[in-house]
């Protein structure tokens, strides 16, 4: 009897993980678009921001412009990885989806 729990708790497990995972993988794509998104907006306030600076600083700051096409690629990737879950999330293995989970995790980190 103790076995038969056993077995039944462990399947249940297994079939709730993958939607748990992909809840995980939304939840930090949602995260991760936040703060992309609020990057680029404090990208765009610089220009502002510098013409209050002294003009050896302005340059500086100025340069930090840079990074707004850093910030639009991430966008676009972020937008990959959502149509590639809507297109193979059901058919996706636990390693592919943990994969993206990594990716994601890290990319926030970076961004961080």
């Amino acid at each position: 009897m103790l076995l038969v729990v056993l077995f039944a708790w462990l399947r249940e497990r297994r079939l709730h993980r993958k939607p748990r995972l992909l809840g995980e993988i939304l939840d930090l794509a949602d995260a991760l678009e936040r703060e992309l998104l609020e990057c680029r907006v404090r990208l765009r306030e610089i220009p502002a921001l510098a013409a209050t600076l002294p003009p050896a600083e302005q340059l500086s700051a100025r340069s930090t412009l840079a990074a707004e096409p850093q910030v639009q690629d991430a966008l676009r990737d972020l937008l990959a990885h959502r149509l590639w879950l809507k297109e193979h999330a059901a058919s996706a293995s636990l390693d592919e989806l943990h994969s993206a989970r990594d990716a994601l995790a890290a990319t926030r980190a970076a961004l961080a």
